[in-house]
């Protein structure tokens, strides 16, 4: 039994007083080998997964860019489309004077045209339509319908 409490406790030595722990019983040549193999296999594995980061980060950069440029087209789309409903002569013009943290568009947009209204065309109300019957004199029916209909839509 004391030779089990002695190999349990750290041997010190007297030279330099650091602590030596005792050594398992490992078979020198076929252990040490397999215990390398494996570190090896380990570290290619690591080596493997530090590059399959790097090209994911790499992949998840490029991803991010691109979503911010496609934030930005669709905010000047959406704000060019507005522009052309109010009548906006100049869309391209003002879309330089609107930021990118633009909470509301449309508030921006009506005050950006109380105060330059020069930039916008003013918009025409349309009442009913007009339809001249001088033109249909040799039409047929549904020809008549037909531009009864193209009349009151606009066309």
């Amino acid at each position: 039994m004391s030779d089990e409490l002695n190999n349990a406790q750290p041997e010190v030595e007297n030279s330099d007083k650091s602590v030596i722990y005792p050594q398992p019983d490992v078979k020198k040549d076929g252990d040490i080998a397999r215990l390398h193999k494996e570190c090896a296999k380990y570290r290619l594995a690591l080596k493997n997964s530090n590059q399959e980061k790097l090209s994911i980060q790499q992949q998840f950069d490029d991803v991010k860019k691109e979503l911010e440029s496609v934030k930005i087209q669709n905010f000047e789309q959406l704000a060019l489309l507005k522009l052309d409903k109010q009548g906006c002569l100049r869309s391209a013009l003002v879309l330089k004077d609107i930021p990118y943290d633009c909470e509301n568009l449309d508030d921006f947009i009506e005050n950006y045209k109380k105060n330059n209204p020069f930039l916008f065309k003013k918009q025409k109300s349309k009442h009913g339509f007009s339809f001249k019957c001088g033109r249909n004199a040799n039409y047929t029916p549904s020809q008549k319908m037909n531009n009864y209909i193209r009349s009151a839509i606009g066309r």
